[in-house]
């Protein structure tokens, strides 16, 4: 089994085919940072990236821009592939993809790709995680799947019009849970019932004291504990935290644990005053997005 912190590495290790003048160079492409729609310098900073990338791309040929897909030098490409790459979605292989294509149209080369990766992209935590159940991934049989542009975090855990399995797939108890489950993170539940969600106002502003807010989601590495008990849990995620990489992305971390029990039928890990993860089973068929395997020269 691909264990989630082996997905963090596919991100942290990541290399992509890079133009050079006329060879092509195995490079180093790292994306160690959290890249959310709005946030702040990540997201401005993609945006405008994005728009040099799709402006140097019209210049070979307009087409190109509004296809769902198209081939250039032999090699074929998603468009939304490409867009979900500076909103904080994009797989490891995607990025690969968009990178080599950058480096064909001027916009990097492997002494600048380095800081390109840095300035310009990352992942989101509901991205990280669809990447590593293969949801809402593009592939040419199907290049704009449901979910492509993010899931939220409770749409992961109650959408059942997208999984009608979903509430099959909630953990019952701490022996249930598993590698490769979603955590997902919660705060003021009411009434010991996440699918109370937090409501909003005419102006869209979160009522406090109407239900819980999930805000967060990652991935079970490992955990210990049985029955309403879990003693030991390994997250990986991309958040806005500082991780173990020197960055605010994704990371391996030891959630801190402060109790545990059993509510409405499902386990939590309390985490806080206010807050809590429940867990949720990986959909059927699912499977991690993994980079392409290019082999150093």
């Amino acid at each position: 089994m691909y264990l989630p912190a082996q997905f963090v590495n596919a991100y942290v290790d990541l290399f992509t085919w890079i133009l050079d003048g006329s060879d092509w160079s195995f490079t180093g492409t790292p994306i160690l940072h959290y890249l959310q729609s709005g946030k702040k310098p990540q997201s401005p900073n993609a945006q405008l990236a994005h728009q040099r990338f799709m402006s140097r791309l019209a210049q070979v040929d307009p087409k190109f821009t509004t296809a769902k897909t198209f081939n250039y030098n032999d090699y074929d490409y998603i468009n939304l592939s490409i867009r979900r790459c500076f909103i904080g979605k994009a797989c490891p292989w995607e990025i690969q993809e968009t990178l080599q294509l950058a480096s064909e149209l001027g916009l990097t080369n492997p002494d600048t790709v380095y800081k390109y990766c840095s300035d310009n992209l990352g992942v989101d935590c509901g991205g990280f995680v669809a990447a590593y159940w293969g949801e809402g991934v593009p592939h040419m049989a199907d290049t704009q799947p449901v979910g492509s542009l993010g899931f939220l975090p409770r749409t992961f855990w109650s959408d059942s019009h997208l999984w009608p399995d979903v509430r099959a797939r909630r953990r019952k108890s701490a022996g249930e849970i598993s590698p490769g489950d979603a955590a997902i993170f919660f705060k003021d539940i009411k009434g010991d019932d996440p699918d109370i969600a937090k409501q909003r106002d005419s102006s869209g502003t979160l009522i406090e004291g109407t239900g819980s807010e999930a805000f967060h989601i990652g991935l079970v590495n490992s955990v210990s504990g049985g029955g309403d008990k879990i003693t030991q849990l390994e997250i990986a995620e991309s958040s806005g935290a500082a991780s173990k990489f020197g960055s605010d992305g994704v990371n391996v971390r030891f959630a801190s644990v402060q109790s545990s029990g059993i509510a409405k039928g499902l386990v939590y890990a309390q985490t806080g005053a206010n807050e809590r993860i429940y867990f949720l089973g990986p959909p059927a068929g699912w499977g991690p997005e993994l980079p392409y395997t290019y082999g150093e020269e």
